[in-house]
């Protein structure tokens, strides 16, 4: 048992797990239901959506845990707000509780998390490494890499490089090749390869469902937002968009070779080939960002975050009473 400032630290961080958990199963939920209405959106509301959504549950947990601590649990202006929610014996933590098993799975899962990041980064490193080796520079940031299999990719988590292969240039002509150049510099402008990874790290705590769902639909767009990034007039558009027909084509009658497999490879065709088509040549109008929404969306989250987390601690004290 420990008593003072170290058991109201340990009490805050179990707060913040419940409440993360909270979150994460109302968000995943509401995630479920809208999922296919995101993409009448633009792309750049759409990377947005997905990164409120898997930062929510953290933002959630920060807020809740805020509310819990002594500063607004104490005096006499917060006093109305321990009607709302509170927490019992805050300056009090027994090892052998609830409170130290969930403490122990969250952080356990989170290390397990982190570690599985870390070595994807580390390989992909070495991959980018090797790749550049083998390459001959034709820019500053692009790179040709000889090889017979047609690829076109981005990848570089602090110092991207766009790699083209031999194998397209010489199976496409120089419009197209172009035209895929500057797809790939938009990715290197965007820093794709590492929002990637961190998105992909934020991902994992959901289930593998929607853990799936978010990171394709995130791959998905940031191919959009690369598409669109040179697009200047409806003839530029049609441009890329047979671009891309012709690449996807081409590299069907492929197999993509290891060094070209990673998921923090961002690839010309790899992602919805149709769905981006179509998004090129659509004249529809899509909705801005829903500014309203999402701020009374947040607000609710935080307001049934703050009361499910009392009463799931009531709930569990009644249960095991420690």
């Amino acid at each position: 048992m420990i008593y003072g400032q170290w058991a109201l630290a340990l009490n805050l961080l179990t707060i913040a797990v419940l409440a993360f958990v909270v979150a994460n199963v109302f968000v995943s939920i509401a995630f479920w239901s809208v999922k296919n209405s995101i993409q009448n959106y633009t792309v750049s509301t759409r990377k947005s959506l997905l990164w409120l959504c898997v930062l929510s549950p953290w933002i959630i947990a920060l807020t809740v845990t805020l509310f819990f601590s002594p500063f607004f649990q104490s005096g006499e202006v917060f006093v109305w707000l321990t009607e709302l929610a509170h927490w019992h014996h805050p300056d009090i933590f027994y090892f052998l509780s609830w409170h130290s098993i969930s403490l122990i799975i969250f952080f356990g899962f989170s290390i397990f998390i982190a570690v599985r990041s870390l070595v994807l980064a580390y390989k992909n490193h070495h991959q980018i490494s090797f790749l550049r080796t083998l390459a001959t520079k034709k820019s500053e940031y692009v790179l040709i890499i000889d090889s017979s299999i047609p690829a076109a990719f981005t990848g570089g988590l602090i110092k991207p490089s766009c790699f083209v292969s031999s194998g397209l240039i010489e199976q496409l002509n120089s419009d197209d090749i172009e035209i895929i150049i500057q797809h790939e510099l938009a990715h290197l402008h965007y820093a794709d390869p590492l929002k990637k990874w961190i998105f992909s790290f934020f991902a994992a705590y959901f289930t593998p469902n929607v853990n799936k769902i978010l990171k394709s639909m995130m791959a998905i767009s940031m191919e959009q937002a690369a598409d669109s990034f040179f697009v200047k007039s409806q003839q530029q558009a049609h441009n890329v968009a047979s671009t891309l027909v012709r690449f996807t084509r081409l590299a069907a009658k492929y197999s993509i070779h290891k060094q070209y497999k990673s998921e923090l490879l961002v690839h010309f065709c790899r992602q919805s080939i149709e769905q981006r088509v179509l998004q090129l040549l659509s004249d529809t109008q899509f909705k801005p960002f829903p500014m309203k929404v999402v701020f009374l969306g947040v607000i609710l989250l935080a307001v049934i975050s703050t009361t499910s987390v009392d009463s799931l601690h009531h709930a569990i004290e009644t249960l095991f009473n420690h």
